[in-house]
């Protein structure tokens, strides 16, 4: 389920809101142990995101067939794009359909979709064929299914066109099974921080592990985690190292939540981020940078002084552990360059939005483009380099309504928020 708590990149950019190799998009082999990614998988499998625990491996066991509701037929040519790279990449039999599909994707009314999954921006709904069902509470639980044979994923006739991406990504990747979200992993969609909105190479694993001819719905989790092993040194030889699975922390999760939500007051938020900080040095990685972020974005207008060193952190954090070319180090890297644009460091932004932007294009990322794009037009148009400040600025309004499409009022925000950053010139 992809949820509406925090969405990163333009419009939330401002908003008082042993090195590993980069884990690019496309690509084969996942080099993180595997010992460690056999755990991820039994979480993904065994248990839903609200933590019931699911008692049987669950899979659909022959060709998997989806459909587009017609109101979002704009959308056909992303959903090709994701399904290929299913069946090229995960091995699975699943293609687009016009007729009888065993996932329907469909456009809702949001107020409705409200109305059963609040804090949600898309879901899905496995053992129903329509929303009806859905509203009338007529459907099994994951943890009640049997096998999977058919789900809806429901996306509100509110969401802009990125959260329609990413829907399209997570949740029919969820209505294969692994329906699950962990924040202990880094580099995956199924993940509730949101930096990710397209399939990685570890997500095609997942999939691929779960589709893999030596697992079939029914197993339970010690005829899964007993499999595993030999499977994971087949498909994913890169993993052949030594390394334990990070932990999952329910305190941490909750107070990142609770600051990521804009819906909450801001010095609770505030203090919930300050948390989350102290809790995450405890556990290290991407879950310290990204709670840096959180509290760094909650100070950037009223205490930049704070929210300076907490970006520059989570930017060295992601850059030693993750690579230069990893999508959260190019995202603290933006909220670094941010600062420096509000200093007037313009070179420095520049600096470090170069390598940032060439990591979002690669990972086809309009909405970190767009972001990227507005500060550097703003630096540019600052060091008097007009033609490249022109040709920025372009771009960014490029992307952003190709991630928010004709919503003239997100668009302008989001260009406002950015240009408040340019120091007042005496």
């Amino acid at each position: 389920m992809i949820s509406r708590i925090l969405a990163l990149g333009t419009a939330a950019l401002l908003a008082g809101c042993v090195n590993a190799p980069a884990n690019a998009p496309t690509g084969s082999g996942v080099a993180r142990s595997n010992i460690a990614i056999a755990d991820e998988f039994t979480a993904y499998l065994f248990a839903t995101e609200g933590g019931v625990r699911i008692p049987r491996l669950l899979r659909y066991e022959g060709p998997v067939r989806v459909s587009l509701d017609a109101a979002l037929g704009a959308y056909r040519g992303d959903l090709q794009g994701v399904l290929t790279g299913m069946r090229q990449r995960a091995g699975i039999d699943i293609a687009l359909t016009d007729s009888a599909a065993n996932i329907r994707i469909l456009q809702v009314p949001a107020a409705a979709l409200k109305q059963i999954y609040p804090t949600a921006a898309c879901v899905v709904v496995p053992g129903v064929r329509s929303f009806a069902e859905v509203q009338r509470r007529q459907f099994p639980r994951w943890s009640r299914q049997k096998g999977l044979n058919r789900a809806v994923v429901l996306i509100p006739d509110s969401a802009s066109p990125y959260i329609v991406r990413a829907c399209l990504n997570e949740e029919i990747a969820q209505a294969l099974g692994p329906v699950n979200d962990q924040y202990r992993v880094s580099d995956t969609v199924f993940n509730d921080d949101n930096v990710f909105n397209t399939l990685t190479n570890y997500d095609h694993l997942i999939l691929r592990l779960l589709y893999s001819p030596e697992l079939q719905s029914g197993m339970g989790p010690a005829a899964v985690r007993a499999a595993l092993p030999a499977l994971l040194a087949r498909l994913n030889p890169a993993g052949q190292q030594t390394g334990s699975p990070p932990r999952a922390d329910a305190r941490w999760k909750a107070l990142i939540e609770t600051a990521m939500n804009g819906a909450n007051p801001r010095p609770a938020r505030l203090d919930a981020a300050q948390k989350a900080v102290l809790r995450a040095r405890r556990l290290g990685g991407h879950r310290l940078a990204h709670s840096l972020l959180i509290y760094g974005r909650l100070t950037l207008q009223d205490q930049p002084s704070l929210a300076a060193p907490a970006f520059q952190e989570a930017y060295q954090l992601n850059l030693n552990q993750l690579g230069q070319g990893n999508l959260r180090t190019a995202l603290a890297a933006m909220h670094v360059a941010a600062v420096a644009l509000k200093v007037g460091e313009y070179n420095a932004v520049i600096t470090f939005t170069t390598p940032a932007l060439a990591t979002a294009k690669r990972f086809r990322d309009p909405v970190l483009q767009a972001g990227i794009q507005g500060l550097r037009a703003l630096a540019f148009a600052q060091l008097g380099q007009n033609r490249a400040a022109e040709a920025a600025r372009v771009d960014s309004l490029a992307q952003a309504r190709y991630a928010f499409g004709n919503n003239a009022a997100q668009i302008a925000s989001a260009q406002a928020q950015i240009e408040g950053l340019v120091p007042v010139q005496n």
